[in-house]
């Protein structure tokens, strides 16, 4: 992909195309918050299929994984926008509340205290995921050392858990992470379900046409959860003690 500050905004126009020179290449643009970016090279004429109605719904921008890593290294995103790329599509993420934000520090901190010494903990990091998808659960258990990725993100072959806070995102959290993360063939799914008071967990992923996962899981306040590395229980953990 061509950097941004190549392309410029052909003057009068509304945004949303970028031209480079003399010719016929065109670059489609799209507005994330205040900025106006540059994403792929396009042929003059070529028409631009609208969002698809099962698209997520809050604001989304299609990209490629290669792309958004790319916007990524060259510094186009801050911490202050808040996104991950879900299945090409760029979505924004929901603010952190006091409840939630809580909830992901003490569920990290119990799952950390039960890992063995080769599998460690990331909060709301990137995973990369086939088919363009780079989420950042909430947390991720993956292999250990932390240190492998300063060079790389981790990849499905690097976890066994991933973990989502749910309270206003409880409907994307099983609409569109589940498809991902069974897709990619995610051993455990967990979702702290701050809504209901309970801890949902999701085993058993299977492929195919409509990716899913087989089991489900819930436990209350009152039970405990088996935290399951690897395929081997390593311990549990009180609902109770997750839920604010």
């Amino acid at each position: 992909m061509t950097d941004a500050s190549r392309f410029r905004v052909n003057p009068g126009r509304t945004p949303g195309a970028y031209q480079r020179g003399r010719g016929s290449l065109v670059c489609a643009a799209v507005r994330v918050g205040r900025k106006i970016l540059a994403v792929g090279g396009i042929r003059m004429g070529t028409k631009v299929a609208p969002l698809p109605a099962d698209a997520p719904p809050r604001s989304v921008h299609r990209f490629t994984i290669e792309e958004y890593e790319r916007l990524t290294a060259i510094g186009f995103f801050t911490p202050g926008d808040r996104s991950e790329l879900i299945d090409g599509w760029l979505v924004d993420k929901m603010a952190h509340n006091p409840q939630h934000a809580g909830t992901v520090d003490v569920t990290n901190s119990a799952i950390a205290d039960l890992l063995p010494a080769e599998w460690t903990t990331r909060t709301q990091l990137p995973v990369r995921l086939p088919g363009d998808n780079a989420p950042e659960p909430d947390v991720a258990v993956v292999q250990a050392p932390k240190q492998q990725y300063t060079k790389r993100h981790p990849t499905e072959k690097d976890v066994t858990i991933v973990i989502e806070v749910s309270d206003t995102s409880l409907d994307e959290d099983r609409r569109l992470k589940i498809p991902q993360y069974a897709k990619a063939k995610l051993p455990v799914y967990w979702i702290v379900n701050l809504v209901d008071r309970c801890v949902e967990v999701y085993t058993q992923p299977k492929g195919g046409k409509n990716p899913t996962y087989k089991t489900r899981a819930d436990y209350g306040p009152g039970d405990v959860v088996p935290v399951v590395v690897d395929g081997e229980q390593v311990g549990t953990i009180s609902v109770t003690d997750l839920l604010p």
